[in-house]
């Protein structure tokens, strides 16, 4: 019996029930008047699942900021990777505009540009959100995460696992299996 309101239920029922009971009355009041609090603290299940609403919330706000940062971690490395490819063109005060004109410059000149695959790829491989070909590059043990790289990793591991493993239960995995990981759930 861990609702308060039966607790007091049984009480009241007790004390009815031993008529010699000095304030008896006295008793039987107190008690009615805290039923109603009582059986509204004993709102057990109803609280239990507004916990549960806080958490899946909590979860799905994580999941949202992981994706965000995914988008805006892409975005970057293609900014850097195209400013990388075409330094030839200057950089103004807005990276769209910048990135348009650098692929209109690469249309244009097309394979003239030199180094600019080169420069893309290295790009590709010190961006802070690991690519498909960083994660390839891991599972092979070709290489390891940068430092960023890992951080970001163990961020979508652990939503991409529910949360059931602390960053370090995912680190001790080792970088292979968070590479493959990552890489078995990108879109």
């Amino acid at each position: 019996m861990s609702d308060p309101s039966a607790h007091l239920q049984r009480l009241r029922a007790l004390i009815e029930s031993a008529p010699a009971l000095p304030e008896r009355g006295d008793w039987l009041a107190l008690i009615d008047a805290a039923m109603p609090a009582a059986a509204a603290s004993g709102a057990g299940p109803e609280m239990a699942r507004l916990r549960q609403d806080v958490e899946d919330a909590e979860r799905a706000r994580d999941t949202a900021n992981l994706q965000r940062m995914k988008v805006a971690g892409q975005l970057n490395t293609l900014h850097k990777s195209l400013a990388a490819a075409v330094p030839e063109v200057p950089a103004g005060k807005d990276a769209q505009s910048d990135a348009l004109r650098r692929i209109e410059y690469l249309v244009t000149h097309g394979a003239s540009a030199p180094g600019a695959v080169e420069a893309a790829r290295a790009a590709e491989m010190e961006a802070p959100m690991p690519g498909r070909a960083v994660l390839e590059a891991v599972i092979a043990g070709e290489r390891r995460f940068s430092k960023a790289q890992l951080e970001f990793t163990i961020a979508e591991a652990m939503v991409l696992t529910g949360w059931a493993q602390t960053p370090l239960e995912l680190m001790a995995e080792g970088e292979p299996w968070l590479a493959a990981l990552i890489l078995k759930n990108q879109n």
